[in-house]
């Protein structure tokens, strides 16, 4: 049918006159990159398309890969970000608001479909890449470990970290020189804060567009978020604080001062009221890099600082000596089902260890990701102690139970394998990886990423179908992104 016989007046069994129930049922059941289109064909889908909600979809979306841009590319080009979706397998070319997309950095990606991104003067903002929507955060100068040395314009012209803390004081220093942490100070170009603190952000809740009231409303043009908080782990201080909605500064959590916080996860909350976005607990769970796990009830108060931590799991011991090395090996935590935690340590080795002297060396090239180790935690019967259990090859596919593991450094999830569009390239029993530094500015720039797909059955580990081409390129680093049109 033609696009002029779609929308044709008169035609009374046009495609454009269905009943507007059963057209947003429809639109809402479409993969993302065809529901971006609809509005394109006509008013009546236009605005169809603007109220549908995403939640009403028949099936989550397949991920997508971001991937790094061209260094050639100037103008609009530089301005868009680039996906490849995996199920489809092809590419799709996105404009994004400023800052540029190629001046990013991403340290967090939510399934419900937003980034947690860094620009250039490592100001954080939350973004969808697929609608463009965008909410700025605290400023980095509000961070309780940050000064900000300003010029005479007022700008940021360098940022310095306060790196004496007291084990229960957060960062004011303390009497007793026992309970203190010292780092040597540090100062660091507005650039580079994003690559030397921000660890990874987690997305506690999504930002909501405020309802209307009776109030004055904001000017033109300009959206009101509510609802939003983000969890954000900071090193080399191993911090980590927490921003909501209408906070103007970051806020430290009631954490140790000596503890190296690696990865968290958002409880998926199954109890009463889960389903209210509103009235939904914001239960994080925390790791360090001896693999004990603590939760927060981020919503359990109002004030600049959450409740205290409670203790879940006690440190995992690793059966490999390969994670006894930070730089061979990085844990993730993974949630599988409310309360069910997965641990997740991924092997590498020097990409250059499997070569002899002779022979010709691939450039710029650090790891390679070699297997996983996966450790689920077996929570306590009667006066019993739970314990991690380390699962075996065998094992792995009863523990996913046909899912898919997604992590990097922006990302620890566990999704159905079938996605939105029917399978593709997302297959169950595998693990998704994208690079996971350390990041510098160095790296990030000159080091290909470690990006691929391990199978937990054959043990195989290969990169994305269609990514080949474009992980040439280094920067931005690749992310997981979980497209949503919802805003």
């Amino acid at each position: 049918m033609s696009m002029s016989k779609l929308a044709a007046p008169g035609d009374g069994g046009g495609w454009a006159d269905l009943p507007r129930d059963l057209l947003e049922s429809v639109l809402a059941s479409l993969p993302v990159p065809d529901r971006l289109r609809c509005p394109a064909v006509c008013t009546a889908w236009h605005s169809a398309a603007a109220s549908t909600s995403p939640t009403a979809a028949a099936a989550p979306p397949s991920p997508w890969l971001m991937l790094p841009s061209n260094p050639t590319a100037r103008g609009r080009r530089a301005a868009a970000a680039k996906f490849l979706s995996l199920a489809e397998g092809r590419a799709y070319s996105i404009p994004q608001p400023p800052p540029a997309a190629s001046d990013r950095l991403v340290v967090g990606s939510s399934p419900d479909g937003w980034l947690v991104t860094a620009d250039a003067h490592s100001e954080l903002h939350l973004l969808n890449p697929v609608t463009g929507a965008q909410v700025a955060l605290p400023p980095a100068a509000t961070l309780p470990f940050v000064d900000a040395a300003r010029g005479a314009d007022g700008r940021v012209v360098s940022y310095n970290l306060r790196c004496r803390f007291a084990a229960g004081d957060g960062c004011g220093g303390g009497d007793d020189e026992e309970d203190v942490l010292v780092l040597p100070p540090e100062t660091l170009a507005p650039d580079r804060l994003r690559f030397e603190v921000y660890e990874k952000a987690i997305l506690v809740s999504p930002p909501r567009r405020q309802k209307t009231t009776t109030l004055p409303s904001p000017a033109a043009g300009e959206t009101t978020w509510e609802g939003y908080a983000v969890l954000l782990i900071c090193h080399p201080l191993s911090r980590l604080v927490v921003a909501r909605a209408g906070d103007a500064a970051w806020a430290l959590l009631d954490a140790p001062a000596r503890r190296c916080w690696v990865d968290a996860v958002v409880h998926a909350d199954a109890g009463p009221g889960a389903a209210d976005v509103g009235r939904r607990r914001q239960v994080v769970y925390a790791m360090d890099a001896a693999g004990c796990v603590e939760a927060w009830d981020m919503g359990a108060a109002t004030a600049p600082a959450p409740a205290r931590s409670r203790k879940v799991a006690p440190p995992c011991r690793c059966s490999s000596r390969a994670c006894a090395m930070s730089a061979a090996c990085r844990k993730y935590l993974v949630e599988l089902a409310p309360g069910r935690l997965l641990q997740v340590h991924r092997l590498r080795e020097a990409a250059h260890a499997r070569y002899g002297c002779w022979e010709p060396r691939p450039e710029r090239v650090e790891y390679t990701t070699t297997g996983v180790e996966l450790f689920e935690w077996g929570a306590a019967g009667a006066g019993g102690v739970g314990r991690w259990v380390e699962v075996d090859g065998k094992g792995a596919s009863s523990v996913l139970g046909g899912r898919t593991l997604f992590l990097g450094k922006s990302a620890s999830l566990c999704v159905p394998a079938d996605g939105g569009s029917g399978g593709g390239e997302v297959r169950g029993n595998c693990v998704y990886f994208t690079d996971d530094g350390p990041w510098s500015h160095e790296r990030c720039h000159e080091v290909a990423p470690d990006v691929g797909v391990l199978d937990l059955a054959g043990g195989s580990y290969r990169p994305p179908r269609g990514a080949a081409r474009d992980l040439l390129w280094k920067w931005p680093p690749p992310v997981w992104v979980f497209p949503s049109c919802a805003t």
